[in-house]
Parts: structure tokens; C-alpha cells; sequence
């Protein structure tokens, strides 16, 4: 099945996963982390052009950010569209918006840990079971391939509102608390916490 066909209730029956909330992120843990100059410029040209498509908020708010992400961590490989695909009985396939690899520099995707999904309609909760399905594609694609990353997070985001999300053995877990755009320098201090638990190799 395809990622965006996907409710929670189909997780549930084919995967036996389950979804909770809670809070994600405890303040203590999360020290915000200023944007650069360069990424601020970006916003502030993205925010002057008109938003009124996916792609374009994509293109002038989301992947500037993604960019951001990768030059305070330059081991990370960050994916665009690209296909994740599990066979067999497991039967999960699409193209993650984005996916970021705890793998440097690689041709195609390998130790997956964070999938970001963009919402199509504006409606952000309409992402999370498709962010999940992806979630959980990475996991057992690192159990395939012998990479030890367990734990899963992901995003869904309609470039505006930021919500995280958690995967740990069959649980989803949905951050309780939405995350804005004007608090830039809080959402990019949550992916350097997220980058931080795993081993950059």
C-alpha cells in the first residue's frame, strides 16, 4: 500500500501498531538553536512570495529549513522524494518528502531515522498516518539491513504548524504539542535533539 492511503485504523489491523499522545519533548531537553542569518534571509523571502500550494511552501519555507538542518550537521544525508519501498507481506511503498539518514553521503537511503511528511490541505492531521506508515517502513528497513536504530521520528508539517512524532516498538506517539513557524530557533532545536540519539557513522 501507498503511504498517503493509510489511516491509523489500517496500521492497527495490518501492523498491529497503535497511536498515542504525549508530550515529545520536555523543555529541559530542547535548547533552541538560533537560525543562521542565511536561513533567516530564506524565510523572509519565502514569506513575500505567495504560499498557496504544497509545492510552493515546500520549495520557499520547508526545504530551506531541511538545508538548515544539514549544515549544522553535515554527516547527516538528507533525501528528497526518494523511494522507500518494504516487499512482501509487509507491503509499504511511496516517496517520503524528505527523510534524513544517520549515514553520510550516501547514493540511496540507508539508516533512516526521520521521516517529514508535508500536509497537501492545510489540515495537518490528515499527515499523521501517512508519516507513520513511512515511520515504520524506515524501521523495518533498518531491521532488514542490520541498522540499529529502533526508534523513529518523523513530522508532519504544512510549513506553518510543526507536529513530531515517535515510533518505538509498536507505538506511534504524537507530540501533544504543535510547534510555529515564528519559534524557529525551538523547531530546530527538536531535530538537533533528534539528530543527537542516534551515532552519526
Amino acid at each position: 500500500m501507498s503511504y498517503p492511503t493509510f489511516t491509523f485504523l489500517k496500521l492497527k489491523k495490518n501492523y498491529g501498531l497503535i497511536q498515542r499522545e504525549t508530550c515529545l519533548f520536555d523543555s529541559e531537553s530542547i535548547l533552541p538553536t538560533a537560525p543562521s542569518a542565511r536561513l533567516e534571509e530564506d524565510m523572509q523571502e519565502g514569506k513575500a512570495v505567495p504560499l498557496m500550494t504544497s509545492k510552493a511552501k515546500s520549495e520557499a519555507i520547508i526545504y530551506p529549513i531541511i538545508k538548515e538542518i544539514k549544515r549544522k550537521n553535515p554527516l547527516i544525508t538528507i533525501f528528497s522524494a526518494y523511494s522507500l519501498n518494504i516487499e512482501g507481506d509487509r507491503d509499504l511503498n511511496g516517496n517520503p518528502d524528505f527523510m534524513i539518514s544517520a549515514l553520510p553521503q550516501k547514493t540511496a537511503p540507508e539508516a533512516p531515522i526521520f521521516c517529514l511528511v508535508e500536509s497537501k490541505n492545510g489540515l495537518i492531521e490528515e499527515g499523521y498516518a501517512q508519516c507513520a506508515a513511512e515511520m515504520y517502513a524506515a524501521h523495518l528497513f533498518n531491521q532488514e539491513n542490520n541498522f540499529p536504530h529502533s526508534t523513529i521520528y518523523g513530522a508532519v508539517t504544512n510549513a506553518y504548524d510543526w507536529v513530531f512524532l515517535r515510533l518505538e516498538s509498536n507505538v506511534i506517539y504524537i507530540d501533544t504539542e504543535r510547534y510555529f513557524l515564528n519559534d524557529l530557533a525551538r523547531i530546530l532545536g527538536i531535530f538537533q535533539f533528534i539528530i543527537k540519539q542516534y551515532p552519526i557513522e
